[in-house]
């Protein structure tokens, strides 16, 4: 909400008003993706255009401009006088002038610049931690409009399999050999997928949208069909975990925070010493004194100065401040390593568990209740088998088909959060 003032506003006033606006938020950006993408395309693409990677590498770049503004030297000063000045023998001073230059002592613009650089690089391995966390929510979102996809093909092949059931039990019925219940427990079948396909859809609108919002799209954008797609193999659980521990970005940029609170201790521990301050002088004598001898020579001198480092306990504050943030970081270490082991173990588990079990629905269970569906189709056809037994091996039949799809959902989301851990792109 504005304010305005009741006063007279002058141009540079009003130009100045007018470069304190607000800088307007990027909208969403409209670009279009090929109908073959996959999830690594597509976060590739997340990480090209997400705005919150593009504040994470502004920061990046705003800290590194940090250090050649601790590494450089103040700026020397100034000073002029004027006025009624003293006599001295060579006739009276008009004016003074000089120049003075603060010179820090030694290693205190080094180490402030290293604590500078330092600061910069943590902000570099936060914002490769940024794209790990990007690529991890896109491939959960990728895997989550596969499983809504699977879903609604798969009932909706099996919706067509009850409706040519629906023959064979309005056959049976019209000769007497079922009852008219059987064709109400199958409409009601029939409605129970209908429910199933329409939950589907609603799963795919959100995850589409998720997708969407990562790549930084409008709602609604066009987006390829999720197919599945091959899942890369990381290796051995060791090799993982001491690859989440040693480089991940997480513990990375813990590092470089903890180097520059080194830095700042050195910084620290440097301040009881004075800087040193250095001038030059001159001022203009003029030849017309009281006194006869007057010459005129104008002065030139030098000045050396330093500063008197009496007050220590704001320095030694200056020390505990560091020696708190060097403990501070190495507790972020530690504790960063802690969460990578368990995001790292848990993830390979729930990998390799849901693995096996959908390598078991496809090669076993989804076989054998196939071939029990069809022989008790054609026992109910015969006469031979009820509407119940039909019913509980179709049942089976769709229950295995989409526990596979959602398995292998539950691989691709769990092998991305595993990338993501153990600091895999």
């Amino acid at each position: 909400m504005g304010v305005t003032a009741c006063t007279t506003t002058s141009d540079s006033g009003a130009r100045s008003s007018a470069s304190l606006k607000p800088v307007p938020v990027s909208a969403a950006i409209h670009y279009s993706v090929a109908d073959t993408s996959g999830p690594e395309d597509l976060a590739r693409l997340a990480i090209l255009h997400h705005p919150s990677l593009k504040a994470a590498r502004h920061r990046a770049e705003r800290l590194a401009q940090k250090a050649p503004q601790e590494r450089s030297l103040p700026d020397p000063s100034v000073e002029i006088g004027a006025g009624s000045m003293a006599e001295t023998a060579a006739g009276r001073v008009d004016a003074m002038a000089g120049v003075k230059q603060k010179i820090p002592f030694p290693g205190k613009r080094s180490s402030a610049a290293a604590a500078a650089e330092s600061e910069a690089a943590a902000a570099r391995e936060d914002v490769k931690a940024l794209e790990l966390k990007l690529t991890e929510q896109v491939h959960a979102a990728w895997w989550d409009l596969y499983l809504a996809e699977e879903t609604i093909r798969i009932s909706s092949e099996n919706r067509a399999v009850l409706e040519d059931l629906r023959e064979v039990v309005d056959a049976r019925v019209a000769a007497d050999e079922a009852a008219q219940a059987d064709q109400l427990r199958l409409a009601n079948e029939l409605s129970l997928v209908d429910r199933d396909i329409a939950d589907a859809k609603q799963l795919k609108s959100t995850a589409r949208s998720r997708l969407n919002s990562l790549l930084n799209r409008p709602a609604g954008a066009s987006l390829p069909s999720a197919s599945r797609t091959r899942i890369i193999t990381l290796g051995s659980l060791k090799h993982l975990l001491a690859k989440a521990e040693a480089s991940h970005p997480e513990v990375a940029a813990a590092q470089r925070r903890a180097d520059a609170f080194q830095h700042r201790l050195r910084r620290a521990k440097l301040e009881k010493y004075p800087d040193l301050t250095a001038g030059i002088s001159g001022a203009s004598v003029s030849d017309s004194g009281l006194s006869g001898a007057a010459n005129g020579r104008d002065q030139v001198y030098a000045t050396l100065g330093i500063n008197i480092p009496l007050w220590q306990e704001p320095r030694r504050a200056m020390i505990r401040e560091a020696r708190e943030g060097i403990s501070e970081t190495e507790s972020m270490i530690a504790a960063a390593r802690s969460e990578l082991r368990y995001r790292v173990e848990d993830a390979w588990h729930r990998a390799k568990t849901a693995h096996e079990v959908a390598n078991l629905f496809e090669t076993r269970l989804i076989p054998d209740a196939q071939q029990a569906y069809d022989v008790t189709l054609a026992g109910y056809s015969a006469g031979r088998n009820s509407y119940t037994d039909l019913m509980e091996t179709w049942q089976d039949l769709l229950g295995y088909r989409l526990q596979l799809a959602k398995n292998q959902a539950q691989v691709g989301k769990a092998t991305a959060t595993l990338r993501a851990a153990a600091g895999i792109r």
